[in-house]
């Protein structure tokens, strides 16, 4: 069995092989063209980090029903440490509604 090996041609090989047929061909006009900067994007919130801590079942219980009532475990733990006086970001306060509710396709 043979294999096909084709030869490798040189870039003056084949500047010459095809400088007559490109004899007559205007040169390109090179434009250098300053592209637009991107648009200014919207102010970026600081990237959202994920807490985790073990508990006993009853704490997490008590945690799980104080998070409903408030709207979330994110909400219950801010306005917590917001009533205690720190300084929470209102994002976290009030975070956007992370999932879609109600029945689908109505």
């Amino acid at each position: 069995m043979s294999s096909f090996k084709p030869k490798r041609v040189s870039g003056a090989d084949l500047a010459a092989q095809i400088s007559d047929a490109t004899r007559n061909t205007p040169a390109a006009v090179v434009t250098h063209i300053r592209p637009e900067p991107p648009p200014a994007s919207p102010a970026v919130e600081a990237a959202n980090t994920q807490v985790n801590f073990k508990v006993t079942a009853a704490f997490a219980d008590l945690i799980a029903e104080e998070a409903a009532k408030a709207g979330s475990t994110r909400r219950f733990f801010a306005r917590l440490m917001r009533d205690a006086g720190y300084a929470v970001p209102e994002a976290d306060v009030n975070p956007p509604e992370g999932r879609r509710r109600g029945r689908r396709g109505n």
